[in-house]
């Protein structure tokens, strides 16, 4: 018969080995890895554009572990985070915003989103939220916004 003490550290590694797999993230498939790689690489095309045009030395990238289920098949974020990502060449077209994304924005990061699609400034970094049930841009006012627009608004 068990003790009690045993018992419980029975359970107590039982619920630690538990929570050690769930916490590893899922192993991906080689599909999956060459989705990634090719949604880096356009991104990174993006990025080199960015630089290029603002004068900067922005760094982009996906925040994967906002895509649980990536399947690089179904998927149709990534061209929303490229073009978001694009659209502040546009905004380095002026002496001000060229200013502003050069002194302000170091990092751009996409998020897959189911709270609507925006931006938003933490610091140094823009996080671009895309929710591909909600493709309207939304801002801090009521309205219809581009993504050139929503980057003024926080640049």
């Amino acid at each position: 018969m068990f003790r009690v003490p045993t018992l419980c550290l029975c359970l107590l590694a039982s619920l630690a080995i538990a929570d050690e797999s769930s916490s590893k993230p899922a192993r991906l498939t080689v599909a999956q890895k060459n989705g990634w790689a090719t949604y880096d690489a356009e991104l990174k095309k993006k990025e080199d554009a960015v630089n290029k045009a603002c004068g900067s030395s922005v760094k982009s990238s996906y925040d994967r572990s906002t895509y649980p289920a990536f399947d690089p098949m179904k998927d149709r974020t990534q061209s929303a985070c490229q073009m978001a990502v694009g659209t502040l060449v546009e905004v380095c077209g002026t002496a001000d915003g060229k200013a502003a994304v050069k002194e302000t924005v170091k990092k751009t990061v996409c998020r897959l989103s189911t709270e609507g699609t925006k931006v938003s400034l933490d610091g140094s970094v823009m996080t671009i939220y895309i929710d591909p049930e909600n493709t309207s841009i939304t801002g801090k006012q009521p309205g219809s916004y581009s993504w050139k627009s929503a980057y003024e608004e926080v640049l």
